[in-house]
């Protein structure tokens, strides 16, 4: 879980007559709802885009732009879930070390996504509470945890 900070000391936000457990629970459930509802509108977003470039390929519209646009969110999802089967399904340690890169490369490119929209949050944050919510803990989406050295294949 994401590190929820304390109470701060001004009280210039909505929920300051909370006591620190009630407003770390508030704080909480705030950020694992920012979480889903960022993921919901990417997850849905990304769908609309995919079905879009894929319904103008089939009318022989696309231009270049919307192919690239198609071939880096494939590539970039076609990693991110692909690698750590190849880990799962192969025994060659250079294999295996170029998998967990490839996958945590992917998911740091995720996390970086999720964290840059949760800026549009913070005036709602500040009101709420007082100070920024953090969204999630730092290498959430990374699958393997510990592998972050991506120059070590």
């Amino acid at each position: 879980m994401s590190f929820i900070p304390d109470k701060p000391g001004h009280r210039k936000f909505a929920f300051r007559n909370l006591n620190l457990t009630q407003y770390k629970t508030y704080a909480q459930q705030y950020s694992k709802a920012k979480a889903g509802g960022i993921r919901c509108v990417y997850g849905w977003v990304s769908g609309a885009v995919v079905v879009y470039i894929v319904t103008n390929v089939g009318k022989g519209i696309v231009i270049n732009y919307g192919k690239r646009k198609l071939a880096a969110v494939c590539i970039n999802a076609g990693a991110y879930i692909f690698s750590p089967a190849v880990v799962v399904f192969t025994n060659a340690s250079k294999i295996v070390n170029i998998s967990k890169s490839v996958h945590s490369s992917a998911a740091f490119c995720f996390e970086c996504v999720e964290d840059s929209t949760n800026l549009a949050f913070l005036p709602l944050d500040l009101a709420l509470f007082g100070q920024p919510i953090p969204i999630g803990a730092s290498n959430r989406f990374n699958l393997f945890g510990n592998h972050t050295d991506f120059l070590d294949v």
